[in-house]
């Protein structure tokens, strides 16, 4: 493909936009230009019409999608305390699958053991013969290295190499915030909007901010790392909200603790929209509406539009666009 196709089939898969006129717009070509582009997607297999869209006055344009069959993927959150999220992704980001399984915290033997069993689950002969993995850290997703971590077993040098060397595939990493926050932006809670904000919350607590329409990582990776924030009580954020110091509080206790901070992140991010993600769905799904109210302006809060699954579709997503990229097909 050429890089003016690669870019189209990211923003079809995305759903960014859904007929040749909105590829042209989108792009700043032409008409023509765009019907070559997508004839040629066709042509490989990469997308597919699904019938006619709405009218604006002209003719009804032709709903492209990504095609489903292609690009398979599997995706693994590591992020939470004794638990691993995994799903089956489809070529169009829809998830076919998704499973979770138990590991013993701290035990390198049983988090690959773990990741060993969802993988043998999850595959097929249509899946692509790598990872995807999210992790509660700072990554470097070129060299694949973790450069800080809430759990020390993700930042040894060989972390990643002896999970390859165990899964006997390639392991894309990543972090569980920002790839939840990409799970949300397309098809998910998100979707649609060029601004907000994600809090995940995990074996610690993270976030991954959407500013005009991009993921804002900041020139080392780390941005959205929120967990040392300060609540009025003199508490850092992740020891408020960890598993241990809120079992058995009132929910209302957990929701100013939550609002406490997340003020503080709308004054610094100036965010319309907050997507609540990863443990966030333990609350329940009232959770949302009862922290609304106690945010600065106008905010509105959605539950994750795929729960404790986010990071692990985010991951997985991101995987396919990035194997785009860098391919020559």
């Amino acid at each position: 493909m050429t890089d003016q196709e690669k870019l189209s089939y990211i923003l079809i898969r995305r759903r960014t936009v859904n007929s040749r006129a909105e590829l042209a717009r989108k792009l700043g070509i032409s008409r023509p230009t765009a019907s070559v582009i997508c004839e040629n997607l066709l042509a490989q297999g990469l997308i597919a019409e699904c019938g006619k869209g709405r009218s604006t006055g002209g003719n009804a344009p032709i709903v492209l999608s990504a095609r489903s069959d292609k690009f398979n993927v599997i995706g693994i959150d590591f992020g939470y305390t004794d638990k691993m999220a995994a799903v089956l992704l489809d070529g169009a980001g829809n998830i076919v699958e998704k499973k979770e399984l138990s590991f013993i915290p701290g035990n390198l033997k049983s988090i690959f053991e773990t990741a060993g069993k969802l993988v043998r689950s999850l595959d097929s002969a249509s899946v692509l013969p790598m990872v995807a993995i999210a992790l509660s850290a700072i990554v470097d997703e070129e060299s694949r290295r973790v450069l800080k971590s809430v759990n020390p077993l993700f930042v040894k040098e060989d972390f990643v190499p002896d999970l390859e060397k165990f899964l006997q595939r390639p392991v894309f990493i990543s972090n569980r915030s920002r790839t939840a926050a990409i799970a949300e932006a397309f098809g998910g809670a998100a979707a649609g909007v060029d601004d907000f904000g994600l809090i995940s919350l995990g074996r610690s607590v993270g976030a991954g901010f959407w500013s005009n329409g991009e993921l804002f990582c900041g020139p080392t990776s780390s941005a959205g790392e929120i967990r040392n924030l300060r609540l009025a009580d003199g508490s850092r954020l992740e020891e408020a909200l960890a598993r241990e110091n809120i079992a058995g509080l009132p929910l209302e206790n957990v929701v100013l603790k939550c609002a406490d901070a997340l003020n503080q992140i709308i004054d610094i991010m100036d965010c319309r929209v907050l997507v609540l993600s990863g443990r966030f769905a333990d609350f329940g799904d009232q959770f949302a509406g009862l922290l609304e109210p106690h945010l600065a302006g106008s905010i509105k809060v959605y539950p994750a539009r795929f729960g404790r699954f986010s990071a692990a579709r985010g991951s997985a997503f991101q995987l396919v666009e990035n194997v785009v990229k860098k391919s020559d097909i």
